[in-house]
Order: C-alpha cells, then sequence, then structure tokens
C-alpha cells in the first residue's frame, strides 16, 4: 500500500505524467462509450424510436443512426472526464475542450445530414417515385447546416461569438455571391422546379438542344439525371429546365392518349371524280376488304351531300370510317384524315388522330398499321401514291424507250 500511495504522490508531483496519464485514461472512457453505445443503443433506438422495424431499409437506418450517435458519445465522455479530473493544466483542458467542441459539431452535422437523408428516402418511399422529388430541398438544407457548422468551429476556435463571425460575412458577401453564383441559380432553378410539378422522378422528357430524350432517374440540385434510350446517362443542370425548350410526354401518358400526326403524298394526277366505272372495277377484285370498300362507297354515293364526289373525298371518309371502327383509337380525342397545302411532291393527306398505346413500341406498331392499310387500299379507288423516281425507275424508262426505239425500226 505505501509503494501504491508513493506512486500515486510522484505521479501527481509531475505533470507530464498525470497529464499523459489522465489523457490515456479519457481515450479508454471515450472507447467504452464508443462500444456501448454501438452495441446496446441499437437495441434501444429500434425499441423507443422506431419502434423494432423488420424492414431491411429501416434497419439499415438504426445502423446509420447508431453510428452517428455512437461517434458523439466518447466526445461528451472525454470532455465531463476532462472537468471531472483535478489538477489538469488548464492550457490542456482548454485545448481538450476546444477540440472536443469542434468535433462535437462535426458529428452533430453529420448526424443531422444523416437524418436529412432518412428524412428524403422515408418521403420518397411514402409518397412513390412520381411524387415531387424533395432531394433538391435537402441539399439545401445540408448546405444550410454545414455553414452553420463552419462557423461555429472558427467562433470555438477563435474563441470569438459566432454573431461577431457572422457579422464580419457582410464584408465578403459579395466574394461568395461570386464563388457560389451556380449554386444560387441552381437553388431558385430546383424551387421553381419542384414547387412547380413540372419535372418528377419517371417522367419522359426531351430536350432537343443537348440530344436527351429519356427516363428522370434524379432530380438534385445542381443537376437533373436523364437516363436516355439508349442507356446513356445524360446530366443537365437544373438552371437548363427554367432557360430552354424541353418537354415532358409524361401528361401524354396519364392523359391515356397518344397523338398520331402523319401524312403521305398523293399523286394530284390520280385524283378524278368517282363514277361507276370506278365501282363496277372493283367487281375484279375479291376479298374482306373490297368487300367493305365497296359497302362504303355504295353507302356513301346514295348520300346527296355525296354526289359528283372524288375518288380521293371517298377514300378519306372509308379511311375515317376504318379509324373510328379500330378499338386502339380513342373515339373521345380528335380523329381527322384531312388535306394540307398541295407541294411539288404531290397532295398530302394527314392522319391526325390518339392512339390508347401509349408506350412506344405499342404505339409504333399501331401507326405502321394504319398507314400499311392506307398505302394496300388507295390503289381500290385508283390513287397513286407519290415517290420521287429512283435510279431503278429511270434504268426502266430507258430501257423501255430503247425496246420501242428498236421496234419502230
Amino acid at each position: 500500500m505505501q509503494s501504491l500511495a508513493s506512486m500515486l504522490d510522484w505521479i501527481y508531483s509531475n505533470k507530464i505524467v498525470f497529464s499523459l496519464l489522465s489523457i490515456v485514461l479519457m481515450l479508454l472512457s471515450g472507447f467504452i462509450a464508443s462500444i456501448i453505445c454501438k452495441y446496446f443503443l441499437l437495441s434501444i433506438v429500434r425499441q423507443f424510436i422506431l419502434h423494432r422495424n423488420t424492414n431491411s431499409d429501416d434497419q439499415k437506418k438504426d445502423i446509420r443512426i447508431t453510428e452517428r450517435l455512437s461517434h458523439i458519445a466518447p466526445v461528451i465522455t472525454v470532455y465531463f472526464m476532462s472537468l471531472w479530473i483535478q489538477g489538469l493544466p488548464v492550457g490542456l483542458v482548454e485545448a481538450i475542450h476546444t477540440i472536443c467542441a469542434v468535433i462535437l459539431i462535426i458529428n452533430i452535422t453529420i448526424l443531422i445530414n444523416e437524418m436529412l437523408d432518412i428524412t428524403k428516402d422515408a418521403y420518397a418511399k411514402k409518397h412513390g417515385a412520381k411524387s415531387g422529388s424533395i432531394k433538391g430541398y435537402i441539399q439545401i438544407g445540408k448546405i444550410i447546416i454545414s455553414s452553420i457548422a463552419v462557423i461555429l468551429i472558427i467562433a470555438t476556435l477563435s474563441n470569438k461569438s459566432p454573431i461577431i463571425i457572422i457579422s464580419s460575412l457582410g464584408a465578403i458577401a459579395a466574394v461568395l455571391m461570386l464563388v457560389f453564383q451556380h449554386t444560387l441559380i441552381s437553388l431558385v432553378a430546383n424551387i421553381q422546379v419542384s414547387s412547380s410539378n413540372v419535372i418528377r422522378l419517371g417522367d419522359w422528357i426531351e430536350m432537343p438542344i443537348v440530344n436527351i430524350s429519356g427516363e428522370v432517374t434524379d432530380i438534385a440540385l445542381h443537376t437533373i439525371t436523364v437516363r436516355n434510350w439508349d442507356n446513356t446517362i445524360s446530366q443537365v443542370p437544373t438552371k437548363n429546365f427554367i432557360t430552354e425548350t424541353y418537354t415532358n410526354w409524361q401528361p401524354m401518358f396519364e392523359s391515356g392518349g397518344r397523338r398520331i400526326k402523319r401524312s403521305f403524298f398523293v399523286d394530284q394526277s390520280s385524283i378524278i371524280f368517282f363514277s361507276d366505272d370506278l365501282l363496277n372495277s372493283l367487281k375484279s377484285y375479291d376479298g374482306e376488304i373490297v368487300n367493305n370498300i365497296k359497302s362504303h362507297i355504295e353507302a356513301k354515293m346514295a348520300l346527296p351531300q355525296y354526289k359528283n364526289i372524288t375518288n380521293l373525298g371517298l377514300y378519306r371518309s372509308f379511311i375515317l370510317d376504318y379509324l373510328k371502327n379500330r378499338e386502339d383509337i380513342c373515339k373521345d380525342m380528335y380523329i381527322v384524315v384531312r388535306q394540307l397545302s398541295p407541294t411539288s411532291e404531290g397532295l398530302p393527306i394527314e392522319i391526325y388522330c390518339f392512339t390508347s398505346n401509349v408506350f412506344w413500341n405499342e404505339y409504333e406498331e399501331t401507326q405502321s398499321e394504319i398507314f400499311e392499310f392506307m398505302y394496300a387500299t388507295a390503289i381500290f379507288f385508283k390513287l397513286g401514291i407519290y415517290q420521287k423516281p429512283s435510279g431503278t425507275d429511270i434504268q426502266k424508262s430507258s430501257s423501255i424507250q430503247a425496246n420501242s426505239s428498236i421496234d419502230l425500226n
């Protein structure tokens, strides 16, 4: 006992050894506090805060929160141990308090940012991917929290009031605005995009000026990420969505009807008045489609308003009835078969309607079926589909002229 007492007296008398042993004791206490938090606090958090979640995502949240709390507990332990141990040099105590304060501010900042991320994940899980993204607001919150943390750290290290630090920032506000001008612009743009709800996660957007067409996968403060249809990833500055022209196709999907607007050219020289001779010429054909055409023409020709009508007029009314009878064409939206202004390539005939097949592959299949049917049935109305002569057409024409010359000779 005397040797132990003499050793303690020697330790107390030697300031350097006493300080080193005190530091080791404080670090050991902090390590024990960290172990306790990491292994025992998880069950407490799960029981009293997160209500014993069994979902794997919720368990990950438990672990993330516990890890951050386990980093805070040792700092608090070391701080109070430095107050409890008597006889430490004043300079060492102040240094320990300063270091603990800085580490505590950093850990609390990280914990708050972690809680903001958890809030974002919980919001997306509750409201779904189609809801407005709050990632931009979360990033704004992180910037504010981090800025406050930096001010508090500077105030702690300089031993000055945070109010003095904040007031001194007014002198460099112009420099800060210049440095963070893109962040400020992105902040305004993100607020406008998020509040107006014009873009949501999962929307199909198209921005021709930068050759982007695909699905929105992420809406952040500075950028909006788009997965293009060729599986490439594009990141567009958020401010571009308030300064550049773009198209959001998502309302089209939600309306249930996708527009078909396409035209083809009819040879104007093939447009004639429809007569009985043309109707009789259909008798040389056979099949269900021809019978439908015959019935349609006979029904239309019996109406007074269809007297002296052209073969093109009957063809347009036939195609219009064909579209109205298709199950994949929306009957409560526009269905129009019309002429456009004549061009040197012929008379454009445009189809304007909406199909219930809004997805790309079904939409293209429907559009192709309609125009293939139009091309195939135009011949029964004695209409010619115009196309520019190709090299084969010119070669055939030259061969015919050459054979005619030989026959004449």
